[in-house]
């Protein structure tokens, strides 16, 4: 039998103060917390960041959360005519006071020796009818944290799901349910690594590239062609030559493809093409879409994507080009 959606949003809500609470209790203070967003598939809490809220600390909320869950808590509502008097008599009480603008009434949400909170939406009787808690995302956002959840059914689809992936994950790495963290922290240590030095080696090719001195204006031009740099390296490397000096740079990079999503997929490489903003005569958006057809910018830097079998004819063509309007 299907849940109503009245029910499905009660325990979502019933479950977001229990995971709050049970926040608080762990980060000994009171949070602020700034709305929750209810969903078909999932939901959302936006939670005022404050130090020490970390992912280690969400997961033994999410742990506390499902023991109580497991024991059974009931839910008790009680009604006040103000927050002052709420506040009163719950000095705990968590409140989003600017939610809260002259009601008839205040409804304050117990959950039996774990949390309060003043809330007007519908709740369950007990904290077993939200059967499963679990955490799906954490976000940072300025001084908010999202926290996506899920309860009962819905969180034990996710589950399944999230272990398919994880068991997914362990297969690829070489790596079981224990050791898969482990192996994928050393799998980014490495690769921080693999893209330092490949950051390194960028730089150091891009530094050796020859000039070319257009000696009637003064102009140096930059050209070459190169396989797997960096492609925010050659920008970079780019934008700097041009700001400084009357200068051309017109610089094709080959990108691996054995990693692409399409395997089927065409050989691509990406070229540069800047020049000094002084330098008129050569509008780099127009090159690009002159010469190369896909891509642009703006009139000093703009980029294309070409075929790497392409990558030579492309260069020569723009270095000819840009040498006769110099």
């Amino acid at each position: 039998m299907q849940e109503s959606p009245k029910f499905t949003f009660a325990r979502a809500h019933t479950a977001e103060h229990a995971f709050v609470g049970a926040l608080q209790n762990l980060l000994g203070q009171t949070l602020s917390v700034v709305k929750v967003e209810h969903r078909e598939m999932n939901n959302t809490a936006f939670i005022k960041t404050i130090p020490d809220m970390e992912l280690g600390l969400i997961m033994q909320a999410q742990e506390k959360v499902n023991q109580l869950i497991k024991t059974g808590r009931k839910i008790i509502l009680h009604t006040f005519s103000s927050l002052d008097q709420a506040k009163k008599h719950f000095p705990s009480l968590r409140a989003n006071e600017e939610r809260i603008v002259e009601p008839k009434q205040v409804t304050v949400i117990e959950i039996e020796n774990h949390d309060l909170a003043a809330c007007a939406k519908d709740h369950v009787t007990n904290l077993t009818e939200c059967d499963f808690f679990l955490v799906t995302r954490v976000s940072k956002s300025g001084d908010i944290t999202e926290i996506d959840f899920s309860v009962g059914l819905q969180a034990r689809e996710v589950a399944i799901h999230t272990l398919r992936k994880l068991l997914n994950i362990c297969n690829e790495t070489g790596a079981n349910i224990n050791s898969v963290e482990n192996t994928v922290k050393k799998i980014k240590n490495q690769n921080e690594k693999l893209l330092r030095d490949l950051k390194n080696y960028s730089r150091k090719s891009l530094d050796a590239i020859q000039p070319y001195s257009v000696e009637k204006n003064s102009i140096t031009l930059y050209h070459g062609i190169f396989e797997d740099l960096i492609d925010s390296e050659i920008r970079e490397f780019a934008s700097k030559k041009i700001a400084d000096s009357k200068a051309v740079v017109i610089i094709a990079n080959a990108h691996n493809t054995e990693s692409s999503n399409n395997p089927e997929s065409e050989p691509a490489a990406t070229i540069v093409v800047a020049a000094n903003k002084s330098l008129k005569d050569i509008d780099c958006n127009r090159i690009v879409k002159e010469i190369v057809g896909r891509g642009g910018g703006k009139p000093h830097f703009a980029i294309g994507l070409i075929k790497i079998d392409d990558m030579s004819n492309v260069v020569k063509s723009i270095v000819t080009l840009v040498k006769n309007r110099l």
